[in-house]
């Protein structure tokens, strides 16, 4: 899927890039405008608005495999691991929803079944050490004061 610019923002179909800037810690991305964006996954349409300053660091992928792959932080893959971070501290979803949402971004932006299976996989298997890691309720509660969602039945099911 070809990158299309719209008023400035890029976006690979209907899902717009975030605008990010490397923060202060060594690996992690500072969003730099407010970033908004749906997705139908489940029967469910999750709108998520996350406030410009959230600091997130990507898709975790080692380093060995980036060139499998790709950067943790290539687009298009961004947008999903943005949102996907941010679900991880927030914990507003279930984790295997946080999951599936992230795979679903990843198709929606045109990434690969062959580079989509075996992330979304990998999250299955070992995302539980991040996600346990952000149980910690003021870790929760920060992450929260940066973001909305909201979850409406959707009967279209589009993207």
């Amino acid at each position: 899927m070809k990158a299309e610019v719209r008023n400035g923002i890029t976006f690979y179909g209907e899902i717009p890039m975030p605008q990010v800037t490397p923060a202060a810690v060594k690996g992690t991305w500072r969003l730099l405008d407010p970033y908004n964006v749906s997705v139908a996954c489940g029967g469910k349409r999750y709108s998520f608005w996350i406030q410009a300053g959230f600091e997130f660091d990507g898709a975790s992928i080692p380093r060995g495999l980036w060139r499998l792959c790709g950067h943790p932080l290539e687009a298009p893959r961004i947008a999903a691991a943005l949102v996907h971070d941010w679900l991880y501290r927030a914990q507003v979803l279930d984790r295997g929803v946080a999951d599936e949402i992230f795979n679903v971004l990843c198709k929606a932006v045109g990434m690969s079944a062959w580079r989509t299976g075996p992330e979304w996989a990998a999250l299955r298997v070992c995302g539980w050490v991040a996600w346990r890691a952000n149980r910690d309720w003021p870790k929760i509660a920060a992450a929260r004061r940066f973001g909305v969602l909201d979850i409406k039945e959707d009967f279209n099911n589009a993207v």
